[in-house]
């Protein structure tokens, strides 16, 4: 469903009640009908494409518009206008509509459609109409506002499957429309439910009476009338209103197999316009001088012919070839190039003696020429450029009788040196980024093409690969420091040119030997805990006397244990291996626990001491690690702390006395986020000779609550009993061991002998 800008449109009034259906998408590529017609095939008329392409769209607020021609599809399917359905009202003039116009200078003449509407308010209207620019317009289905309106709670349809054929001659605008009209008493329509219009199949058929318009780019040889051999491309400019189809040449009278466009009639302009290209293959044809005329056919059938160039075709004479250049254009280390060529079939025509050939400095105009014979030649061998560089070559054929033609040369191939391997050495280092490593190339004929950086512990003989890459004459790469081991490190770099020359070095641009010592950034240090405040008590003398001072202090601890729900403060600073706080650092926070995998739970920046906080969730028992990814300057750490959350279950009984011989039900539910964990052990315990005994068991169910059932059997006299429920650590389950509360219980049973 799409909305389109607000635009008007001219209300008119129809007669027949319009049928709304899916109008499916794009046109077939079918054949005019007639000279002078051609058809647009829309929605179930495309089986094919169902296209719509041929249909403007638009609807205001509260309106809506679907393309949806295709029968398979959920909703409603077809070209469908109509209201948005929801709760309320649409003013009055809000429409929805989509619009098919013919090209400039034509007419449609028929219209087969079919298609169904459908109401619940009758102050919308539902038409189907087309506009004559100088006369009344057609209606073709109409259901006007106001008009035999559906019992209430009711629909009204109209509208059938079948196409019917409607004589639209001279119009120029067939609109499909929905929009709301109101009544005497109220300005607006109701939105509760969908009024629509929708079409099924459309075929529009368009009369174009006017001949296309084409003329010829004298862009080439052959056109400019030059004298030319072989197939040549004569390019064309057309303009027609319905586009243009076919372009076929006319040489010296004759028609020559043209150019097919490719059209599609599911727009309104089927087929293309503006320049293009045609083929023409002198081989064959009478040789001279002749006039060249293009022939263009539009989608109606229409045809016109362009003026007419003089064109001169002669085979005698060897024209152009393509030349190829063995081992390719890309740079080389040798000067000795290989040219060669295939020359085509001539039949009785002189044999190819020589072929001549010109060597440029690109993109300079320093040349040299030259030429080789022999018989069939078909290629230039052991040819050489004068200096390192890039040069241009092109060669044209001379055949046994003389005639040779320096302008039917081949493209040029580009013919490129170089000698010379590349110069490098290693940039010094940058204090903002240590880990840096530049090593500045200087090739001045090919340019730098790649390279490796490598790193070696010293005395070791290992090399290691660092990741490198060429940017800007220099090779750069980047030394992890936290992946090596710390100490002394030889660096050394490879370069090679485009033309596959090669250089090392192992020193820097000063010549002094490229060493380094890890780690290269600065070391940290990140100390991160839970709180824990304790009292200290101390003596200190005051006024003579000795007193004894409590006071508070906090300390970071690794590990801590607080109950379900509870929340703990974590602490921590990021400094440097010296003590200096870091300030402004981002330090990233993962927590991983027994059922869950390690991920990011948050982001805290340290102030201005280096220090940082977080609130830590009670919500089970997990690792947190604090990691600090470090800068060009400063190397990473971390700090990796664990927070122990005891299991917590609610407890009730269902009656606190009762007699020996008669039954409680002890129940509970399991408290855990995010959901209550399924089958938790739970144990039951009661104290018995002054220590807690467990004497049931239970498992928990889908929503985390369970219950026990226990009868009292062997309760003489009054006794108060205490139960409690015990939840054990287990494997897979992310708490410690946990116990709810104590309750009581009172059994009274036969006095006790």
């Amino acid at each position: 469903m799409n909305r389109a800008p607000t635009h008007p449109v001219r209300r008119v009034a129809l007669r027949a009640v319009l049928a709304a259906v899916p109008l499916v998408a794009m046109l077939g590529s079918a054949a005019p009908a007639a000279a002078g017609e051609y058809t647009i095939n829309a929605c179930g008329a495309d089986p094919g494409n169902y296209s719509t392409q041929a249909f403007e769209d638009f609807a205001t607020r509260g309106m809506m518009w679907k393309r949806a021609c295709n029968p398979e599809g959920p909703g409603l399917r077809g070209l469908v206008t109509a209201n948005v359905v929801r709760s309320g009202r649409v003013a009055r003039g809000a429409r929805s509509y989509f619009v098919m116009r013919a090209p400039d200078g034509t007419r449609f003449g028929r219209l087969t459609w079919s298609g169904q509407a459908r109401r619940r308010d009758c102050r919308y209207a539902l038409q189907l109409w087309a506009s004559r620019p100088d006369g009344p317009p057609v209606p073709i289905k109409n259901v006007r506002a106001n008009r035999r309106c559906p019992r209430p709670k009711h629909a009204q349809a109209a509208g059938w499957t079948r196409t019917r054929t409607y004589d639209i001659a001279g119009a120029t605008t067939i609109v499909q429309r929905v929009i709301c009209v109101g009544s005497r008493k109220t300005s607006f329509c109701s939105s509760r439910g969908l009024n629509y219009i929708r079409t099924f199949k459309a075929s529009a058929t368009v009369v174009d009476p006017s001949p296309p318009a084409i003329s010829i780019v004298q862009d080439n040889a052959f056109t400019r009338g030059e004298w030319v051999r072989g197939t040549h491309s004569v390019t064309y400019d057309t303009w027609d209103n319905s586009g243009v189809r076919l372009v076929r040449p006319i040489l010296a009278g004759a028609a020559l197999g043209g150019t097919q466009q490719t059209c599609s009639f599911a727009q309104v302009i089927p087929c293309p316009n503006g320049p293009g290209h045609v083929h023409v293959d002198t081989r064959g044809l009478g040789e001279g001088t002749q006039s060249l005329a293009l022939q263009a056919e539009d989608a109606a059938g229409n045809s016109g012919i362009s003026g007419a160039v003089t064109a001169r075709v002669d085979n005698t004479a060897p024209g152009a070839v393509q030349v190829g250049l063995e081992g390719g254009e890309a740079w080389r280390n040798q000067n000795d190039f290989d040219i060669s060529w295939v020359n085509p079939e001539e039949g009785d025509r002189a044999p190819i003696s020589a072929a001549h050939y010109r060597i440029c400095r690109a993109p300079a105009q320093q040349c040299v020429e030259g030429a080789q014979s022999a018989i069939g030649i078909a290629r230039l061998g052991d040819l050489a450029v004068p200096s390192p560089g890039e040069w241009q070559l092109r060669t044209w054929r001379e055949d046994a009788a003389g005639n040779k033609e320096p302008a039917n040369a081949s493209v040029p191939v580009a013919l490129r040196y170089d000698p010379e391997p590349p110069e490098l050495g290693f940039e010094p280092s940058s204090r903002a980024d240590p880990t840096a490593v530049s090593v500045r190339v200087i090739d001045a004929i090919s340019g730098l093409a790649g390279g490796q950086i490598e790193l070696s512990p010293e005395g070791s003989g290992t090399w290691h690969s660092l990741q490198t890459h060429a940017d800007n004459g220099r090779l750069l790469a980047r030394i992890d420091d936290v992946s090596f081991a710390p100490g002394a490190y030889l660096l050394r770099a490879t370069a090679r040119d485009h033309a596959g020359n090669q250089s090392s070095t192992d020193k820097r641009l000063d010549g002094t030997h490229m060493r380094v010592s890890l780690p290269l950034r600065a070391a940290t240090s990140l100390r991160a805990g839970f709180v824990v405040s304790r009292t200290v008590r101390r003596t200190i003398r005051r006024g003579g006397r000795r007193r004894s001072v409590r006071s508070r202090v906090e300390s970071l601890q690794d590990n801590a244990r607080v109950e379900f729900g509870a929340r703990t403060p974590i602490r921590g600073v990021l400094e440097t291996a010296a003590g200096q706080p870091i300030s402004g650092a981002e330090i990233q926070l993962f927590s991983r626990s027994a059922t869950a995998p390690e991920q990011l739970v948050g982001v805290v920046t340290t102030d201005a001491q280096g220090g940082f906080s977080y609130m830590a969730e009670g919500d089970s028992s997990r690792a947190f690690r604090f990691v600090y990814q470090g800068t060009p300057v400063t190397l990473p750490t971390q700090r990796e702390i664990t927070l122990s959350v005891r299991a917590a279950s609610t407890i009730h009984v269902n009656r606190r006395r009762l007699l020996n011989g008669q039954a409680v039900r002890f129940a509970g539910k399991v408290r855990s986020l995010p959901t209550p964990p399924a089958g938790k052990l739970v144990e039951l315990q009661v104290v018995l000779s002054g220590r807690w005994q467990t004497f049931r068991t239970a498992v928990t169910a889908t929503d985390g609550s369970w219950h026990v059932q226990y009868r009292f059997r062997r309760s003489c006299g009054l006794l108060t009993y205490r139960f409690r429920a015990r939840l054990p650590a287990e494997a897979g389950y992310a708490f410690e061991t946990g116990r709810t509360r104590a309750i009581s219980v009172r059994v009274r049973g036969r006095p006790c002998r």
